[in-house]
């Protein structure tokens, strides 16, 4: 369903009056009239003119989506995934670049990858077979590791990355937020809005107010007859569905009360497209995909926000995702996200080994945890996941004990002693004179066994001698108690997230500074590694929220994802390697300073004789 309010109405003219008013017209034109007739009509039939430019037809709901995000100053899409998000941004980029010369838009997303998404979606349709009109309306173009910018009709169409302070130095007309839910609101506010203070005409407004101010001077005008210039600047936000308490939602909603409650005075329009999967045409749909994401349940919260772009509360899982947004340090504080670790603090290493380089495997999941002794709280600042050769994870795992003061590393034992031998055997290992020990301790013990086995654990750590390790088995008892420590300490905040670094100026601009080898963590540049580290702190929550306990007939707990989650097996399925790394490295905090905290009695008893 579409709705205008009554004060959105006879803004403009409709395509239907436009072309009655064209259809009026008679006989041989002048070619300057043929020429603005033309554009009135392809301005008004935008359907007609992207197929003539690039050969694509639209739908009618992308034809009406377009327009409004051409002729209203905010838009915003949630909408559910497949329903084209990137495509329609691309298409909006050339058209209002061809009608408006001159216009500069920025793309941008929380990390560089989002924004050059959108970017390479544009190269594609320009590049396309039946896109050759198109092809001619664009000019030079630039691939930079800070940027990506394509010159069309005097203006330019800019992919950034949001980090740094150079960001700051961009001016531009419109913008095009992608996945807008993942980006700080102190960000949008203080940094991206500024963009679109400087009116794309500035020079050609001055001018037309100097001969105003003429003409009012010899008495040729008055003030009132002043031209009025229109408000074109335009902000597109595009995103799935998010939880309420977001900043996606709160934005959504004081959208709303400005579409139905206009502000006097004021030349600001808005426009808000919610679609879900049900709402596209039934040509444009991957019944497959969608059957299977439904297996679930068509009332999952996750299946409601990601196919239904729906907004849901959060707290339907075992791990509230409302009380990991409160446990996440706010934007602009520290800690925030590290590459590298801080000298005055030590880590524990969560690790979840998979040596599988399958697209469709689980991926290699390592969590880091920043002590803080003094409030006995630890804080998410890195994580890391991914697919590849086993001397992939080799390297990265020298690159974390090499650039953080690792107190303890706790592992799955399925997979660990093969791991951490070809680590051991290496040559960067060997060369660095690194050797990991594996301590045997029973964190599972209980009473007075597990006093015993912290004795035992405080006897046989070592730091230099390398005997930091604790092999974990997966026992369905200590997966029980591991997850209900992991929600006690998100319920009782003694387990925080990091902030992001993009999002903290001072943080990014030292950490920018460090001296990594790239190849060590498989990234073109720091700039990208560091978003990299914001994006999985995020994603590492939403894993948890995705998290589902179940009991069997046998009274044994289970902690997974649900049914039609784990059914998925393609290459971008959901997975949970994040969260279990997590579980791994928020036990081995408990398991450290219970190891702190034991005072080991070296005292002997003796016998001590007596006179009788």
């Amino acid at each position: 369903m579409w709705y205008s309010p009554e004060n959105y109405k006879n803004q403009t003219q409709t395509p239907k009056e436009l072309n009655e008013e064209l259809k009026l017209l008679k006989g041989e034109l002048p070619d300057s009239q043929a020429k603005i007739s033309l554009a009135k009509f392809l301005h008004g039939n935008l359907g007609i003119t992207t197929e003539l430019l690039s050969g694509i037809k639209l739908a009618p709901f992308q034809e009406i989506t377009l327009r409004a995000m051409m002729e209203r100053n905010f838009s915003m899409c949630v909408w559910g995934r497949g329903c084209g998000k990137t495509f329609i941004a691309s298409v909006f980029c050339f058209l209002q670049c061809i009608f408006n010369p001159g216009t500069k838009i920025l793309i941008a997303g929380p990390t560089f990858r989002t924004a050059r998404f959108i970017f390479n979606n544009l190269e594609k349709l320009v590049e396309s077979k039946g896109a050759e009109l198109l092809s001619q309306a664009f000019g030079t173009k630039a691939k930079r590791n800070d940027a990506f910018e394509w010159q069309i009709n005097g203006g330019t169409i800019t992919a950034i990355p949001l980090n740094g302070e150079k960001i700051r130095g961009f001016r531009a007309n419109v913008l095009v937020l992608d996945e807008y839910l993942l980006l700080p609101e102190d960000l949008i506010k203080t940094v991206l809005m500024p963009f679109l203070v400087a009116p794309q005409d500035m020079s050609e407004r001055i001018k037309i107010r100097e001969i105003e101010d003429q003409l009012i001077k010899k008495g040729e005008m008055q003030e009132k007859d002043r031209m009025v210039f229109k408000n074109d600047s335009k902000m597109i936000a595009l995103s799935s569905a998010s939880y309420t308490f977001e900043n996606l939602y709160k934005t959504y909603r004081e959208w709303l009360d400005k579409i139905y409650n206009k502000v006097e005075g004021s030349d600001t329009t808005y426009f808000i497209s919610q679609m879900g999967y049900e709402a596209l045409p039934k040509h444009m749909i991957d019944e497959t995909v969608i059957d299977e994401a439904q297996s679930g349940g068509s009332s999952h919260a996750s299946f409601l926000r990601e196919y239904c772009a729906t907004f849901t509360d959060g707290s339907d899982s075992y791990f509230s995702a409302r009380k990991m947004h409160e446990c996440t340090v706010p934007d602009g504080e520290e800690p925030s996200s590290l590459v590298v670790g801080r000298q005055d603090k030590e880590y524990i290493l969560g690790l979840d080994p998979n040596m599988s380089d399958s697209p469709s495997a689980d991926f290699f999941g390592m969590s880091l945890m920043e002590l803080d002794k003094e409030t006995k709280t630890s804080t998410l600042v890195h994580s890391y996941a991914g697919l590849g050769s086993l001397n992939k994870h080799v390297n990265y795992l020298y690159y974390i004990l090499s650039n953080f003061n690792i107190s303890l590393i706790i592992a799955d034992n399925a997979g660990s002693d093969m791991f951490f031998d070809s680590c051991n055997h290496s040559t960067i290992f060997k060369n660095n004179k690194l050797n990991l020990k594996n301590i045997e301790f029973n964190s599972n013990a209980e009473g007075a066994d597990y006093v015993k086995q912290v004795r035992d654990l405080k006897r046989k750590y070592n730091k230099e001698s390398g005997n930091i390790l604790i092999q974990q088995v997966f026992s369905s008892d200590w997966i029980r108690k591991a997850n209900e420590l992991l929600q006690a300490n998100i319920d009782y905040k003694k387990l925080w997230f990091a902030s992001r670094t993009a999002a903290n100026q001072a943080s990014f601009e030292s950490q920018i500074m460090s001296k990594i080898p790239l190849k060590l963590i498989n990234e073109e540049n720091l700039g990208e590694f560091i978003e990299t580290q914001d994006n999985l702190i995020y994603q590492t929550k939403k894993q948890c929220a995705l998290v589902e306990v179940k009991t069997t007939a046998k009274g044994t707990q289970t902690f997974d994802l649900p049914q039609h989650l784990k059914r998925n097996t393609s290459a971008n399925r959901a997975r949970k390697d994040n969260y279990t790394a997590l579980l791994l490295a928020n036990w081995g905090v408990k398991c450290f300073f219970d190891m702190e905290d034991y005072k080991i009695d070296d005292a002997v008893a003796t016998f001590t004789p007596r006179l009788v």
